[in-house]
């Protein structure tokens, strides 16, 4: 009999609904914010430190998803239910080699960037625009990040290689993102700079470090 209920109490929690984990409501880093971004299995702790400095636009790469509602999650989720059946838009840093070459060139931030180990940079964000905005974003036909404000960055859209408009972060709801870390090496010049970014979590190339200092130390091995 024992037995008995206690299949019947596993049947029963078998049966519940399953439930979408509720994402805590803050305020995510923009594009391009680099600091600090732990992840764990069931929170994200961020701490964005600054965004980079562009001189030259970066190419992006911009999709549209569709977010259909969810029959099974019924319960809250990070979209509010006025953002269900809409769309995001995914956002991703398309031209890295730009980017890289505008972070090396800037002496101080590099500097500051070679003295900690864990620092990365948002490469990705996926984002709610109100549907005025995102009917614009769906004309253009080449995004750009470029630095708009001082210490903030934007997205211009252009249509025909002819600027149509340009966007903030904070026109929209940022609902999730992705980070990738500097890989570390060293130039012609032996001097140690970022030389690629790779999802974080995952490893650097060949020769290149998560570590400036660490990237430092075995070029200096080899002489």
């Amino acid at each position: 009999m024992k037995y008995i209920s206690l299949l019947i109490i596993l049947v029963l929690f078998s049966c519940k609904p399953l439930q979408y984990v509720n994402k805590t409501d803050k305020v995510l880093p923009e594009l391009g914010t680099f600091g600090v971004y732990s992840n764990y299995l069931l929170d994200n702790s961020h701490i964005p430190k600054s965004v980079v400095a562009l001189k030259n636009p970066v190419r992006l790469k911009v999709q549209e998803i569709k977010v259909e509602k969810r029959a099974i999650f019924n319960r809250r989720d990070s979209l509010q239910a006025s953002q269900k059946d809409s769309s995001l838009v995914s956002i991703e840093i398309l031209d890295n080699i730009s980017l890289i070459s505008q972070l090396n060139k800037d002496k101080d931030l590099l500097e500051y960037l070679k003295k900690g180990e864990n620092y990365s940079i948002v490469s990705k964000t996926k984002i709610h625009f109100p549907t005025s905005i995102l009917q614009t974003i769906q004309s253009a036909d080449e995004y750009y990040l470029v630095q708009n404000k001082e210490k903030t960055l934007s997205i211009e859209l252009r249509q025909n290689n002819n600027l149509l408009e340009v966007i903030d972060f904070s026109d929209g709801k940022i609902v999730d993102i992705k980070v990738s870390d500097f890989c570390w090496g060293q130039n012609k010049k032996r001097k140690i700079e970022i030389f690629d970014f790779v999802p974080k979590g995952t490893s650097c190339n060949k020769n290149t470090y998560k570590s400036a200092q660490k990237a430092k130390k075995k070029n200096e091995f080899k002489f």
